[in-house]
């Protein structure tokens, strides 16, 4: 059975690349902020000063690993206001950013949070499916089926980068999980025997598997 830790980061990290302008600007900001101490002082009295009540501190993501920018963005959005007060104070803040992606804007925020909403799940899936004290191939097709609920879904959506970055994580989603016929068999086995679903759950979720198959033919 392919490894489904995996597949899900393969998933997301294509999903990512459409949001990138956004998630670059939040990490500029955040990276620049970290370059010494002195800064990170001065941002704690902005946070201060405006209530900012989060006991996490900002956090610097590894490009290559999807989960380190959930938990950056995941932080970051906290202290927009407290970037911007940064900013007042700091002269040199945004002139750098400025040379890079770019500040991040009003825009950039809201789809920062949209998407730390939307990694959130599949942050959470990657955590329940990666467990090594507990059981966790019963849970695979519950996991699954899930997912593609939430792609559905998130290409419904208004805001037109978010829709197209759905759609390539669905494209993605299909190539490893679009055909049931293909499917590790041994996925179903276990969801029948968790006396949690059996045999009548696994029918319903892939009745709705392949009735969104059809609707995108």
């Amino acid at each position: 059975m392919r490894c489904m830790a995996h597949i899900v980061n393969l998933i997301v990290v294509e999903g990512l690349k459409e949001m990138n302008k956004s998630v670059e600007r939040v990490r500029g900001a955040v990276r620049y902020v970290r370059q010494s101490p002195a800064r990170i002082q001065k941002f704690k009295e902005r946070v201060a000063v405006e209530k900012i009540e989060c006991k996490k501190m900002l956090c610097l993501d590894v490009c290559t690993r999807w989960n380190s920018t959930y938990l950056m963005l995941d932080t970051a959005q906290n202290f927009e206001r407290a970037f911007e007060r940064f900013e007042e104070q700091d002269t040199n803040f945004r002139a750098e950013l400025e040379r890079g992606e770019g500040w991040p804007s009003v825009d950039d925020w809201d789809n920062v949070r949209n998407l730390r909403d939307f990694l959130e799940h599949f942050y959470e899936v990657t955590l329940r499916i990666s467990g090594t004290s507990y059981v966790t191939s019963n849970n695979f097709f519950d996991e699954l089926s899930e997912i593609d609920i939430l792609l559905r879904d998130a290409q419904l959506k208004s805001n037109v980068d978010f829709s197209v970055m759905a759609i390539k994580m669905k494209d993605k989603y299909d190539k490893y999980w679009g055909d049931i016929d293909k499917m590790n068999l041994l996925m179903f086995v276990a969801c029948i025997l968790d006396p949690r679903q059996k045999l009548k759950y696994l029918e319903f979720a892939l009745s709705e598997i392949s009735s969104s198959e059809k609707l995108v033919k």
